[in-house]
C-alpha cells in the first residue's frame, strides 16, 4: 500500500439536502424537549459530537444527566430520524465522485477510507442512500473525538490496519471541503486536498493551507494524477 486516501462526507462526497441537520433538530426536540436546539450552532466542518456538546452547553440548565448518556440517547433518536429525512430531502452525489471512487478502488496501491465528522452509523446511512457504501467502510468518525485531527489520526490507523506506509506526507491524503479538514490533515502530516463543493471558495481553501485545491472532483484523470503521481 503506497497511498491512503481519506474522504470527508458532507459537501465532499455528497450533499444530503439538509437531511442530517433536520434529523439532528428533530432528535434534540424528541430527547431533550427543546425545539431548534442547534440555533446559532456552527455545523460546517465540525464533528457531530462537538456540535451536540455545544448545543447541550447552551441548554445545560434545562438538562439532567451526563454527556455520555445524553450522547447515546441522542444518537439513537438521530439515526431513527435520519432514516426518514434522507427520503424527505433532495440531495446528490458530488460531481466526479461516482467516477473517481471506482478508479481509486481498482488501484492495488491505494486504500480508501473516511475522515468525517459524522457519527459512524449516520455516515454509513448517508453513503448507502446515495450508493457509495461499497467503497468506504472504515475510518474516523464523529463519536471518536470532538477534534477532527484526532478523527484523522484514528482513520489513518484503522484504514492502514497496521500495514506500513511510505515515509513522508505524500502517502496520506485527506480530502475535504473546509479549513478544519485542512488543519486536521496538516496536524497528522498528511497531504490536504481541498474541494470547493462546500461553503468555501478555492481562494479561501488555498489561504487555509491546502496543498491541492479543486473546484470539484469531476476531472478524474487530473485528480488521480494529483493523488497517485
Amino acid at each position: 500500500m503506497d497511498r491512503l486516501v481519506l474522504f470527508d462526507v458532507d459537501n465532499t462526497l455528497l450533499y444530503s439536502g439538509g437531511a442530517g441537520s433536520l434529523a439532528m433538530n428533530r432528535a434534540f426536540h424528541e430527547v431533550f424537549g427543546i425545539g431548534d436546539g442547534f440555533r446559532d450552532v456552527e455545523f460546517t466542518g465540525r464533528t457531530d459530537m462537538a456540535i451536540l456538546r455545544e448545543a447541550l452547553a447552551r441548554w445545560a440548565p434545562l438538562l439532567d444527566g451526563s454527556f455520555p448518556q445524553a450522547l447515546e440517547q441522542f444518537k439513537e433518536s438521530y439515526f431513527r430520524h435520519l432514516a426518514i429525512t434522507l427520503h424527505e430531502t433532495t440531495g446528490r452525489v458530488m460531481p466526479g465522485i461516482s467516477d473517481l471512487l471506482p478508479v481509486l478502488e481498482a488501484r492495488e496501491q491505494v486504500r480508501l477510507g473516511l475522515a468525517t465528522g459524522n457519527f459512524r452509523q449516520g455516515a454509513m446511512m448517508k453513503l448507502a442512500h446515495y450508493g457509495l457504501e461499497h467503497f468506504l467502510k472504515e475510518g474516523g468518525f464523529g463519536e471518536d473525538a470532538e477534534d477532527r485531527a484526532v478523527v484523522v489520526e484514528l482513520a489513518i490507523r484503522r484504514v492502514a490496519k497496521g500495514d506500513p506506509l511510505p515515509r513522508g506526507n505524500r502517502s496520506v491524503y485527506v480530502v475535504g471541503d473546509t479549513p478544519l479538514d485542512i488543519a486536521a490533515a496538516k496536524a497528522n502530516g498528511a497531504w490536504a486536498v481541498a474541494v470547493a463543493t462546500g461553503p468555501r471558495s478555492p481562494a479561501e481553501l488555498q489561504e487555509a493551507g491546502a496543498d491541492l485545491v479543486f473546484p470539484d472532483l469531476s476531472d478524474t484523470q487530473s485528480v488521480v494524477r494529483a493523488l497517485l503521481g
